[in-house]
């Protein structure tokens, strides 16, 4: 099940992200066309499509989503649809059998849900894991302080170790296992290293011989004082041997294929057997011997390049010992040779009838080799004489760590003994998990083994042509179409595609059912009893109230079997900005006056400047349009734009047309100017109605709004009607003194008539 989901700088989202949080079984969003829902619903379709979506699990196990919106009508809708795959009627031990696998799927799901948050918590970060990481992150702050007070002394005793809390702690770690190590005071170690680390040289390091052997091998080989030939008994032998063209006949074979039997040259018929005759000419040994060129020619390429390889690795770092500027005049020469030769190999390829000699190399490896002989010899030497100042430098470093672990001796040994007692029960939680794993995946086999062999497309077929027809869809059906039967296709009574004729409700409708049967089957043939997420975005768009009651219908019957535990769906989200199917798709008689069951959230979704937001409420939101209205009233932060439409609706509804009344006869009960102000009133509301304001050069004034507010409480107060007043405004009895009281303090400050 989903727990949160989060979307930043995305659509209309902001940068920082808006977030649905502590999400439950049954989730309802509500808000007006373009405010944003369906970036909702494709953040739960696809997570991964878009950097700024970010979809939490419970457990960290996704489950398959199902969801409805305009992506999909569009991808699913067409010429032909996928066939979903449902469980046959016939099919009940299968069926039985199934609903026992799933239970005991979900059985096992529970109990890696319950492993894995002792293993790893709930946001991934907690648990074994997480004690075990809290320890670690313990021990590294603490040895951190040992290495903060004594850098300055020791710095050269840490080198490769200051860089990090976690590899200053592992050394201490793989230094506490030492043994046989002095323990020194720090006054000694003082000491001892302003001695030895100021003087200390480093060790130089031994060059790695360069093997120039391989060069010398591939200088004698026979294949290159070898003219390759073809064979002397064919009739065209002696020609070719007496022209010396080989080569050039071995290349032309190719074009005489291509040419159909006619002479690439002249263009006359060539004589019968010419291509057999060429092609026994270059025989089997023929063709080994163009083998062995073109394995010398990659053995060479290799030893080149592995040479060169050496010998730059040592010019990027020629030690104390070698001249770098011989290395290279010594390394130029040797690559002129090594490429002359290779050009040498690659013209035995292409004329392998012709003899070539390599270039001998052995004067400038020789060279090389004696360079790094001499170099290494020099680095013996140099060592030899710093031996005895290396070693102490070792054994001062020794006692350092030494030192430090007898320091932080305490938080090593309660470190080591926590996270033993933490790893055996680490070690035994993965185990659980892998075994428990292993059972699901093959109780998940058996399941789709027995789906795989029971399942049809036809049900579903059938399933919607009888809700088609039982509301009036009479002149369209569904039928079973494809190659394998396992697509649908829309037809006419007679047969014909229906597809591209359809209404946008009749779309709308049968797009809607078809999405409904993928909630109990799978296109696959499989998976129809995998637990699933579903979110309906916007289904009742272009369908009229009769479909609407039925689409709502259904979906409370999706709501319902979820809140119950019932089948496969596990979580439900609906987003709409119809109110009349809100108020539908969401009745349960269960649900207390003023607030929510356990399993539900509700949420408005709202888009201010074209900055989206979204809003969680502990009761049901979205009343009828005209307690909306009551409530963008009793708003404080109500748009001074809208507000005068807001007022005209409440007074044209209740007043008006309810009430019987006329705007004259509301205004006749105001007396001198209230009069004038309650006409002005409605000139206003109805002005903000009707015109289109353009801010550059409209600005309506925040002390008038706030004055007209008063008058509009006055309307319903001179009208009889201040009970339904403080009822919609949710003014309490205690607040009505007060409220009058306000109101004798700004009696005489009324605002004048805006005109």
């Amino acid at each position: 099940m989903i727990t949160a989901i989060k979307i930043a700088g995305e659509a209309t989202y902001p940068a920082a992200g808006e977030q649905l949080a502590d999400l439950k079984k049954v989730n309802f969003l509500f808000g007006h066309n373009g405010c944003g829902k369906t970036t909702i619903s494709r953040a739960v379709h696809d997570p991964d499509s878009r950097p700024g979506y970010a979809v939490t699990w419970r457990d960290g196990r996704a489950l398959e989503t199902l969801v409805y919106n305009r992506d999909f009508a569009e991808a699913n809708f067409g010429e032909q649809m996928p066939g979903i795959f449902t469980l046959g009627e016939e099919s009940t031990q299968a069926a039985a059998d199934i609903a026992r696998l799933s239970q005991e799927i979900e059985t096992i799901d529970r109990q890696l849900g319950n492993l894995r948050l002792q293993l790893q918590g709930e946001n991934g970060m907690g648990g074994r894991q997480g004690d075990l990481t809290s320890a670690r992150m313990a021990l590294e702050n603490a040895c951190w302080t040992s290495q903060q007070n004594h850098k300055d002394k020791f710095e050269t005793a840490f080198a490769g170790h200051r860089g990090s809390k976690a590899a200053f702690c592992n050394k201490l770690l793989q230094e506490a296992r030492v043994e046989g190590v002095e323990l020194k005071t720090l006054d000694d170690l003082v000491a001892h290293a302003a001695t030895v680390f100021q003087s200390a040289a480093p060790v130089e390091g031994p060059i790695p011989a360069i093997s120039f052997d391989r060069l010398t091998e591939f200088r004698e080989a026979p294949i290159l004082n070898r003219r390759v030939v073809g064979r002397d008994d064919v009739v065209v032998a002696e020609l070719i041997r007496r022209l010396g063209n080989s080569d050039w006949v071995k290349q032309g074979v190719s074009y005489l294929d291509a040419t159909a039997g006619r002479c690439p040259f002249c263009q006359q018929v060539t004589p019968p057997g010419l291509a057999q005759d060429l092609n026994e000419f270059f025989d089997e040994q023929y063709l080994k011997d163009l083998s062995a060129i073109a394995d010398l020619a990659r053995n060479y390429s290799a030893a080149v390049h592995t040479i060169c390889d050496q010998i730059d690795t040592l010019l990027a770092a020629p030690g104390r010992f070698i001249e770098r500027a011989a290395l290279e005049e010594h390394y130029v020469a040797l690559k002129a040779l090594l490429e002359l030769n290779q050009g040498r190999i690659e013209a035995k390829q292409r004329e392998p009838s012709n003899l070539f000699v390599l270039e001998p190399t052995a004067a400038v490896t020789e060279a090389i080799v004696a360079m790094i002989v001499a170099a290494n010899e020099a680095a013996d030497r140099y060592n030899e004489t710093i031996r005895d100042l290396g070693s102490a430098k070792r054994r001062v470093t020794s006692q350092v760590w030494r030192f430090v672990v007898e320091e932080r001796r305490t938080d090593l040994d309660t470190y080591i003994g926590t996270t033993s007692t933490i790893q055996r029960t680490i070690d035994g939680l993965q185990a659980s998990i892998t075994d428990k794993a292993a059972r699901r995946t093959e109780k998940d086999r058996q399941r789709k083994q027995i789906e795989e062999s029971i399942t049809s497309v036809h049900p579903t077929v059938n399933t919607i042509n009888r809700i088609l027809g039982s509301f009036g869809f009479s002149n369209f059906k569904l039928e079973v179409a494809g190659d394998h039967n396992d697509m649908y296709r829309i037809v006419r009574l007679d047969g014909s595609d229906a597809a591209r004729t359809l209404s946008e409700g009749e779309r709308s409708f049968i797009t809607f059912l078809y999405f409904y049967q993928c909630l109990a089957g799978s296109t696959s043939g499989t998976q129809t009893s995998a637990a699933r997420v579903v979110v309906f975005d916007d289904p009742v768009s272009s369908l009229d109230a009769d479909v609407l009651f039925i689409v709502s219908a259904l979906i409370r019957k999706v709501i319902a079997d979820v809140c119950d535990d019932e089948g496969n769906i596990k979580q439900v989200f609906v987003l709409t900005h119809n109110i009349y199917f809100h108020k539908e798709v969401s009745y349960n008689r269960s649900r207390p006056l003023e607030g929510c069951l356990r399993s539900e959230t509700f949420w408005i979704v709202r888009k201010r400047d074209n900055v989206s937001s979204l809003h969680r409420y502990n009761h049901n939101p979205v009343k009828t349009s005209y307690e909306l209205l009551w409530e963008e009233v009793r708003s404080p932060n109500r748009p001074n734009l809208t507000i005068q439409n807001t007022m005209r609706r409440i007074v044209e509804n209740y007043l008006i047309h309810l009430g019987g009344l006329k705007q004259d006869e509301i205004v006749a009960r105001f007396d001198g100017r209230d009069s004038q102000i309650c006409a002005s009133l409605f000139s206003w509301i109805n002005d903000g109605s009707h015109s289109a304001h353009d801010d550059l050069y409209v600005a309506i004034d925040e002390n008038a709004v706030e004055g007209y507010l008063r008058v509009f409480e006055q309307v319903f107060e001179k009208t009889g009607q201040g009970a339904h007043y403080r009822m919609m405004m949710r003014v309490t009895e205690d607040a009505v003194e007060d409220l009058e009281n306000v109101q004798a303090g700004v009696a005489g400050s009324a605002p004048q008539a805006v005109q």
